[in-house]
């Protein structure tokens, strides 16, 4: 989604929340509920959702992208999807082609995320750490953005005096490594 509206230069105007959440605080709580498992005293089975807190919104995120100086704009759904469908007829060179017929259909209405209740999974993680719970921010965006760009998967921002600057990361070998060839 990121990479195709960096392509396009427009980000759709969608308020619905989505379950973004940092990948480490992912790890952190499959592997917890592998070792620890909570134990319910009703059932022999537990439910152990992840859900982000706060949870993003599609706006949320996807204005990050200008913030750090990719050049886009926020455009109504309906101007978004003919300018992409457009886009993708004429150049047949985004990333979001493979999913053309899902962003095509009403992605307002298809993208609208399930709450879910995470209380066995914070009580799981409460004896264990102090953050028993995460979310996908700005800053993490920009991290995310920095990462992506040193992987040769996003170009660079073009815009040159961005609201923020990418921040530098440490490692960037290792996204070399794991990063497209453009082969």
């Amino acid at each position: 989604m990121v990479k195709g509206c960096i392509q396009l230069g427009l980000v759709p105007d969608i308020n619905n929340t989505v379950n973004m959440v940092p990948v480490d605080h992912v790890a952190r709580s499959t592997a917890l509920a592998a070792i620890a498992p909570l134990r319910d005293h009703r059932s022999h089975l537990s439910v152990l959702h992840v859900a982000a807190h706060p949870r993003p919104t599609f706006n949320d995120f996807l204005s990050s992208l200008a913030r750090y100086g990719f050049p886009t704009k926020r455009a109504e759904y309906l101007v978004w999807r003919t300018q992409l469908e457009k886009h993708v007829m004429e150049i047949q060179d985004n990333a979001l082609f493979p999913l053309l017929h899902f962003v095509l259909d009403d992605l307002p209405t298809s993208t609208k995320a399930p709450e879910l209740n995470d209380a066995n999974m914070r009580e799981l993680l409460a004896p264990h750490m102090t953050q028993t719970n995460g979310t996908v921010d700005d800053e993490l965006m920009g991290k995310y953005l920095a990462w992506l760009i040193a992987a040769a998967f996003l170009p660079a921002p073009t815009n040159e005096n961005p609201e923020k600057p990418l921040p530098q990361l440490a490692n960037l070998s290792l996204a070399k490594a794991v990063g497209r060839s453009g082969n």
